[in-house]
């Protein structure tokens, strides 16, 4: 592939697709995508859907990856640290390359932005966001604001519109006058049209899963992960 950067991600749908996101930030990467047929968000569907983590990984490494990411938040998040530690070392056994999770990714994101207090927008209904909640305080990090837009069917969070996203971003940020950081979780959300001018507007960096995730996949290759324009994290 003459110098070309092939990463791989395992992403919760089973029509696996390049996610908007890395394909805006990062057009010159070879983006290799295996899909999982998570059946829904919830703690339910994430479980089944992990039975097939192992071989998607290793199909990944057959196809010329050179690390592997899983690309889905409430995916890694929904059983705490430890089992989010589990992921991370069947996806290196199965595939023998550098791998780690969006969860791990966001946690990475916020402690380089040097966020303690979040402000959270996500895909999801009250259950998961109290997983997000009970993983983010195990970090250490605290939950000023949490609300979700209701979405179970993944189709719906990928066709969810922008601006209904970045409506609710808006509204946890008014609830949330401390916070130091904004987060949109769900990979599924394209969000790189909207986080750049959500920055502007609240004066603080707003991380969303979509778009930390295809950085850390870029950085687990050995790259820097810059992508100059979509907002202060990537510019370093």
């Amino acid at each position: 592939m003459g110098g070309v950067t092939r990463v791989g991600l395992v992403v919760p749908p089973e029509r696996g697709r390049v996610p908007p996101d890395a394909q805006a930030m990062f057009p010159d990467v070879d983006f290799l995508v295996e899909g999982l047929g998570v059946a829904g968000l919830s703690e339910a569907g994430y479980a089944e859907a992990l039975a097939r983590l192992d071989a998607a990984c290793a199909s990944l490494a057959r196809r010329g990856a050179t690390a592997i990411l899983l690309f889905g938040t409430s995916l890694s998040f929904f059983r705490g640290p430890a089992f989010n530690a589990d992921i991370e070392q069947r996806m290196k056994d199965a595939s023998g390359l550098p791998c780690t999770t969006l969860t791990s990714a966001l946690v990475e994101a916020l402690r380089t932005v040097s966020a303690r207090r979040l402000a959270v927008a996500t895909a999801y209904r009250g259950d998961v966001n109290a997983l997000f909640a009970s993983y983010f305080s195990a970090e250490g990090f605290t939950i000023d604001a949490i609300a979700g837009l209701d979405i179970v069917s993944l189709s719906d969070a990928e066709e969810a519109n922008p601006e209904r996203i970045a409506r609710l971003a808006r509204q946890v940020r008014e609830q949330a006058p401390l916070a130091d950081a904004v987060v949109i979780s769900c990979a599924g959300l394209s969000t790189h049209t909207i986080c750049p001018g959500l920055e502007d507007a609240f004066g603080l960096p707003v991380l969303s899963s979509a778009m930390v995730g295809a950085r850390a996949a870029v950085r687990l290759t050995g790259q820097a992960g810059r992508a100059p324009g979509f907002g202060r994290l990537y510019q370093a």
